[in-house]
């Protein structure tokens, strides 16, 4: 039996796999392709989706599953496929997003269905740091993805704004058909209703079956439900203070290989 056979490591990819300047250091991924090399099974748990993600893991070995959307989709990097898909009810979030268009002009509203990011913002108005950083996308109109299933809605944009938007989500009636959540200071994200990364992280944990030991890292309050679901919840150093509360363990900063030091210095083998 090799040394991480019964080790699965979910980790998160903003502020935890990625460096402040979204990179994943060298001794990360020389930990992690050890890690695997010795049987671990290594995944993302993230809201980015599967084409976007890719682009910053070309030297990373993924052997397992992997969270995508925050908890919206379940994706096997190896088979190019969707293992798990859940998808927003269009009715009063088009509604609600069309209002937000027109009274947010400063917030860019982002659409994901499985394959591309659709901004429904105008292209004039697009932060170009945040355009890069969710490529590939395509800028167009609600109504030209009306027919296509939506699996999650990126709100970004100045946290006031973002909190006006999130008070905005009871007057019109989503409570149940939404989940919310914060991602990062200038993100808000909407998701299928019970729909998080510890809800997907259930399902993983079922179809891998047998008795691994679920290792799960992150530093937003969108990876809260993920750390108290794993085995061993850990948190970076520059986590939130929430997230620290929930964690079993604390590691070092995202700009000091927390990757590394998980595998090396607290994984228990």
């Amino acid at each position: 039996m090799k040394k991480y056979e019964k080790i699965i490591l979910m980790s998160d990819m903003d502020g935890t796999l990625l460096d402040s300047s979204s990179s994943v250091s060298e001794k990360n991924c020389q930990a992690i392709n050890e890690f695997v090399a010795e049987g671990g099974h290594f995944g993302i748990a993230t809201g980015r989706g599967q084409l976007n993600a890719l682009a910053f893991l070309s030297n990373i070995a993924i052997n397992t599953p992997c969270i995508l959307y925050n908890g919206s989709a379940l994706y096997d990097f190896t088979a190019g496929k969707f293992l798990e898909l859940c998808e927003l009810p269009e009715g009063k979030l088009e509604k609600y997003l069309r209002f937000c268009l027109s009274e947010f002009v400063d917030v860019m509203v982002h659409i994901y269905t499985s394959e591309m990011n659709y901004i429904v913002s105008p292209e004039v108005q697009a932060d170009p740091v945040v355009t890069f950083l969710h490529h590939p996308h395509v800028f167009c109109r609600i109504e030209d993805i009306a027919g296509e299933p939506w699996i999650k809605v990126l709100l970004s944009g100045k946290k006031s704004d973002l909190e006006a938007m999130e008070k905005k989500i009871k007057d019109f009636g989503m409570e149940e058909t939404v989940n919310w959540v914060f991602s990062s200071d200038i993100y808000l994200e909407l998701l299928p209703p019970q729909v998080s990364k510890g809800s997907m992280l259930t399902k993983l944990r079922k179809i891998m079956g047998g008795s691994y030991r679920i290792y799960a890292v992150g530093d937003y309050n969108n990876d809260k439900e993920m750390l108290l679901e794993a085995d061993v919840g850990v948190a970076v150093q520059n986590a939130l203070p929430g997230v620290k509360d929930v964690a079993d363990m604390i590691t070092v900063s995202n700009n000091d290989s927390a990757i590394a030091d998980i595998i090396y210095n607290l994984m228990v083998v």
